[in-house]
């Protein structure tokens, strides 16, 4: 009898795949792997679709919008919405994968993910920190197959978007709808299509009028429609997103303090003034800060 021997040593035919229209492998795949190194400063900003984090292996501080810092260890998952800011400092060698996804994804044909809206604790504060789960044994299996597979290649959409239903149902069957409405509570009740629109144009307009207007949309209609799409006013928003985008040009970058606040369109003193009433500190100690932390960080790995 005949053995024939199977070599699993990566995807046949690969250039096949690589040449074919549903080969997907950059930001607009729904599934990545994210392999991320210590001491290594992450950045996601304005993000377009809901995305779904799963820490395999490592840890990471990260913050968003309104979390400050939160430590997420290998094993749980936690959610980005769509607009969302996300940031963060790697702890440790982390392994993730991203599942990037729009507002119309069911948990399963007979429940939605809309309809979690009505499993929200009342009394569950959703801006104190990012609400993370732990990976279910059985969900973490399926997980570190998906990441072994698009190792190899295999990025087909046909693929990610089989196996994101899959795992949507895996949600469905291995928690309850608490817990995952804890979860997911940043994205219930949201116009994602307003969201969207919001999100391409803000970052070419200074003032919440201007917003409104390059929207095509009376002040008043546009403020009660961002609200009702954010959970708060489009005032605050837009502080918040320069607060976001100002501390990550002082942690990750090398501008002076001149160059920021002409990005910013402040004076010197105004920058100063902004990081104090915001951050607490003023901009060089917020990097000084930062940078002291991380050679904290290595110091004590060396030392063990």
């Amino acid at each position: 009898m005949k053995v024939i021997q199977n070599k699993f040593d990566g995807i046949k035919y690969k250039a096949e795949h690589l040449i074919c229209e549903n080969y997907i492998s950059d930001e607009r795949a729904i599934w990545e792997v994210i392999e991320l190194s210590k001491n290594q400063m992450i950045l996601k900003e304005a993000l377009e679709r809901s995305t779904l984090l799963f820490v395999l292996t490592g840890k990471l501080e990260i913050a968003t919008d309104s979390v400050l810092k939160q430590k997420v260890e290998a094993s749980k998952m936690f959610l980005i919405p769509i607009g969302g800011n996300f940031y963060g400092h790697v702890l440790e060698d982390t392994i993730m994968l991203r599942c990037s996804f729009t507002r119309n994804i069911a948990l399963c044909n007979k429940f939605s993910i809309e309809q979690l809206q009505n499993y929200i604790q009342p009394n569950a504060n959703m801006n104190s920190s990012i609400a993370s789960l732990p990976i279910h044994p059985l969900l973490l299996k399926e997980l570190e197959a998906t990441r072994d597979i698009l190792n190899i290649g295999l990025s087909c959409i046909h693929y990610q978007r089989i196996k994101m239903d899959m795992i949507f149902i895996e949600l469905r069957g291995l928690y309850c709808r608490e817990d995952l409405a804890a979860m997911f509570a940043p994205m219930l009740g949201k116009d994602d299509d307003f969201k969207s629109k919001v999100m391409q144009v803000y970052s070419h307009v200074n003032t919440v009028s201007e917003l409104s207007k390059v929207l095509n949309m009376s002040p008043s209609c546009f403020k009660r429609k961002f609200y009702d799409s954010f959970g708060t006013s489009a005032k605050q928003w837009m502080i918040q997103k320069k607060k976001v985008k100002l501390l990550r040009d002082i942690i990750m970058s090398k501008m002076s303090i001149a160059e920021l606040a002409e990005k910013y369109n402040f004076t010197a003193n105004y920058l100063t003034s902004f990081c104090k009433e915001h951050f607490g500190k003023a901009p060089t100690e917020l990097r000084a800060e930062c940078s002291n932390e991380i050679k904290r960080n290595a110091d004590k790995d060396s030392s063990l």
